[in-house]
């Protein structure tokens, strides 16, 4: 059959709005201004301005309509794969957010336990300059041993130390050295 002699004119089927897919699930639209992209669908009038008659023949499916439809799941199926990327998205960053935190956490935690190893260690090597510092002068005290005067106060300044640094096994070394007793 020539395709002349079909009617396509398809006036005598009722023009009803379908929702999408999208508004019966009630979902929010990914873009503010998704409404304003596409134009509302025109309302379909008779070619040529004739009248509406409703056909003798019986009715025969649209080759348009299965396509709207095809092209609404199409169009569901985007709709439904954007809503998939940006909650998979959105979880993605709240476990980046998580591990940042967490990260963030460390580091704070390191830092101080670093900055209390630095105090501590600044303590060491000033109780140990110090304690070097008069070791040499008792060694020079004894080459220098021409003023009583300065060994008495070396000594009385080695037995401070011998005190302080009692605790490190360090006052019977001053002692022996100077040949004065730490006293208690």
């Amino acid at each position: 059959m020539p395709l002349d002699e079909f009617d396509f004119s398809f006036a005598h089927y009722p023009n009803a709005p379908v929702p999408s897919f999208a508004e019966g699930l009630s979902l929010q639209p990914l873009q503010p201004s998704s409404q304003s992209v596409y134009p509302p669908a025109a309302t379909q009038s008779s070619p040529y301005g004739l009248p509406t008659e409703p056909a003798s023949k019986p009715a025969q499916s649209h080759p348009s309509r299965p396509r709207q439809r095809q092209m609404s799941l199409e169009e569901q199926s985007r709709v439904a794969a954007e809503e998939d990327k940006r909650r998979r998205n959105t979880a993605a960053s709240a476990r980046f957010r998580v591990k940042k935190k967490a990260r963030e956490q460390a580091l704070e935690k390191r830092e101080k336990e670093l900055g209390d190893e630095v105090s501590a260690l600044k303590k060491r090597i000033t109780h140990l300059e110090t304690e070097n510092k008069w070791l040499k002068n008792l060694v020079m005290g004894k080459l220098d041993a021409k003023d009583g005067k300065e060994n008495t106060k070396l000594r009385a300044a080695l037995n401070d130390v011998a005190k302080d640094s009692d605790s490190e096994g360090n006052a019977e070394k001053v002692s022996k050295a100077t040949g004065v007793e730490a006293s208690s």
